[in-house]
């Protein structure tokens, strides 16, 4: 059983290398249209910091199949459709586009489909840019470069300086509970080397 208490946590992760030490995966971020003003005011409160936690390891323990879209609609991006089963199939989340946004609107409590990187990133009314040192769980890591970006749920530090998120990746995979070796750089931001792009960690201001 998931427990919400990091100290408790005990999920197998994920590695991010494939074998004989290949080329790691690089996001596909998302290409979302920005959010109406009238969605992103609709968004719940009363989550806690391990209720943030356990909302994006829901995804990750449901096998959550990446999309652009939400469930059932077809993915151009992806050249797929978004085919929800089993028990990634819920009235819950299906309004929610499954990408790295979508996780991290879902575990947020940001209303469906949710918000993009962009907003995560830059709008600084709903979300802060902290330092590494300051980071919590629940916080998202992110970058937005002005098109794409990715972004990640932050759940702690391990032993090795690396950082367990849970994320969305890219088309054709699933959600992942992964540890990320960033470079901590001297301003707070985060360094993704084997993507090449500087991260920073991002508070959303009312949970």
């Amino acid at each position: 059983m998931f427990m919400k208490n990091a100290g408790l946590l005990a999920v197998a992760s994920l590695s991010l290398f494939g074998c004989g030490g290949s080329d790691m995966d690089l996001p596909d971020g998302d290409y979302a249209p920005a959010q109406a003003a009238e969605e992103i005011a609709s968004i719940p409160q009363g989550l806690t910091r391990g209720d943030v936690d356990y909302r994006a390891w829901q995804w990750v323990n449901v096998g959550m199949l990446y999309c652009q879209v939400p469930n059932n609609q077809w993915d151009s991006f992806c050249g797929y459709t978004c085919s929800r089963t089993g028990a990634a199939n819920t009235t819950q989340w299906n309004p929610y586009r499954s990408d790295c946004s979508g996780l991290v609107s879902w575990a947020w409590g940001v209303a469906a489909p949710g918000w993009n990187t962009n907003t995560i990133y830059n709008d600084t009314t709903q979300t802060q840019r902290v330092g590494y040192w300051d980071m919590q769980m629940g916080d998202a890591i992110t970058t937005h470069n002005g098109t794409t970006g990715h972004t990640m749920i932050f759940h702690g530090w391990n032993a090795d300086g690396s950082a367990r998120v849970f994320q969305e990746l890219k088309c054709g995979l699933r959600a992942q509970d992964v540890n990320i070796p960033f470079v901590k750089n001297a301003d707070g931001s985060l360094r993704w080397v084997a993507d090449g792009r500087t991260y920073w960690p991002v508070r959303k201001k009312v949970l």
